[in-house]
């Protein structure tokens, strides 16, 4: 493949030596500024930089986190539990009374407690970490893997991007040089019917010639305006593509060379992406396996619970705890899980070989067509010339009067159709070639990302 896109390029290049081909320097402009003000672009940069957040948020559950917590509750009634400590220490009392001839021990009633707290607070801060846990590594490195999935799919609409923009600003200056053409031709028709004006004031000329050539003028505004239309509908979708005002004027600059980009990629941004994505399928299946890996956490709670708001050193205290959750039974489903997530994988790389299949003919089809449009764009321009000569020829027999209406407009029309053939097939290759460079994935991207 390498091989032939460098015999291509030496092909190109003996053809451009000896032609005009349009300046890529106002073009490398317009696609910097497409690359850096597209819509959609950005909108691929906003999923970019979510993913990125993303990846922040599953680092952090490495690190402990610290929380303020506090409750009041009061409450009456409810359970309750009778503690009969009356009837178990009044008749005790009373023998201590009579033995110190006292009232040094009262008589004291049974206890009721209820279950509901009243006017109780608990006010405590917690720190907990994790001490094991799969899930979480597992989902840094799920996080990490979507982030460069982001970027390579913002690169695949990028390289998209500069196709589109090099064919659009093909089309703007093809229908440019339309108009151009038609005018030119206009300018012949309206000379005709000069002449045969003047043909008819001398008495050489017909009526029915007059007519003809009026015609025929008429039809030729008319092409000029549907150009004129055409130029400005491609005007305002080069224009949409770099996010500028559909009006705004594109400059077109001509120059002596051309010089596409063709060396071929190793490896394409869309191959790479399902890479990718069968890394994040490999990632999930090994966090589904790890299941049986028990949860380990701790935590530590700093501080100080009583009621009616007492606050004092007794009331103060701390609490450390270890908690592990260690999976037993759920009903088969991280075996189904675990399956679920090979097909996955399976069908990921069913599609890796079907992509590599379709973008390994998308580049033999694009170099095959380089080669067919740059032969058409000779032959047009071969034709060209030979219209150009018979052109020629009728024209001077026709100031004469030596030849008919019909086969002068005949002649204008094959010149005029000849140099807008050359201006399509000219279009054609430079299309071909935007196909070819996107085809191979070598246009260096510049953007912020």
């Amino acid at each position: 493949m390498r091989r032939q896109i460098t015999l291509l390029v030496a092909v190109s290049a003996s053809m451009f030596l000896h032609t005009k081909a349009w300046s890529q320097g106002a073009l490398e402009q317009y696609i910097r500024q497409g690359l850096d003000s597209n819509l959609v672009l950005k909108q691929r940069s906003i999923q970019l930089e979510k993913a990125l957040l993303t990846l922040n948020t599953a680092k952090s559950n490495f690190l402990p986190s610290v929380n303020f917590n506090a409750s009041y509750t009061t409450a009456e009634g409810g359970r309750y539990s009778e503690l009969p400590v009356g009837d178990m220490l009044n008749p005790v009392y009373s023998t201590l009374n009579q033995m110190t001839g006292t009232n040094a021990f009262p008589q004291i009633q049974n206890q009721q407690i209820n279950f509901l707290p009243n006017n109780f607070y608990d006010t405590y801060i917690r720190t907990s970490v994790p001490l094991l846990n799969m899930d979480i590594y597992a989902n840094k490195r799920i996080q990490q893997q979507k982030v460069e999935l982001s970027n390579l799919d913002m690169q695949v609409y990028a390289r998209e991007l500069v196709k589109n923009i090099k064919v659009a600003y093909y089309n703007v200056i093809m229908a440019s040089k339309s108009v151009s053409v038609y005018e030119t031709n206009q300018k012949v028709l309206v000379q005709n019917v000069e002449l045969n004006e003047a043909l008819i004031k001398q008495g050489k000329g017909l009526k029915v010639n007059l007519l003809k050539a009026q015609t025929e003028l008429m039809k030729m505004n008319t092409s000029i305006s549907t150009a004129k239309n055409q130029l400005k509908n491609a005007q305002a979708y080069f224009n949409f593509l770099i996010n500028r005002p559909l009006d705004t004027e594109i400059i077109l600059e001509e120059a002596s060379t051309a010089n596409p980009q063709l060396e071929e990629k190793s490896e394409r941004e869309e191959i790479q992406l399902i890479n990718q994505s069968i890394e994040v399928q490999e990632s999930v299946l090994k966090m589904n396996k790890n299941y049986w890996v028990p949860k380990i956490n701790a935590f530590l709670d700093l501080g100080s619970q009583g009621t009616n708001w007492e606050v004092s050193r007794k009331s103060a205290y701390y609490m450390f705890g270890v908690s592990a959750s260690i999976p037993i039974y759920n009903g088969s489903r991280n075996q189904q899980q675990i399956k679920q997530t090979k097909y996955e994988v399976e069908n990921a790389r069913l599609q890796l070989d079907q992509v590599s299949q379709q973008l390994e003919l998308q580049r033999t089809q694009a170099l095959r067509n380089v080669v067919n449009a740059q032969e058409n764009w000779e032959t047009a321009k071969v034709q060209l010339e030979a219209s150009k000569e018979y052109f020629a020829l009728v024209s001077g027999a026709n100031r004469e009067g030596l030849t008919s209406q019909l086969e002068f407009i005949d002649a204008s029309n094959q010149v005029t159709n000849a140099e807008l053939f050359v201006l399509i097939q000219y279009q054609n290759y430079l299309s071909s070639l935007a196909e070819l460079e996107r085809a191979a994935a070598t246009y260096p991207l510049k953007f912020n990302q």
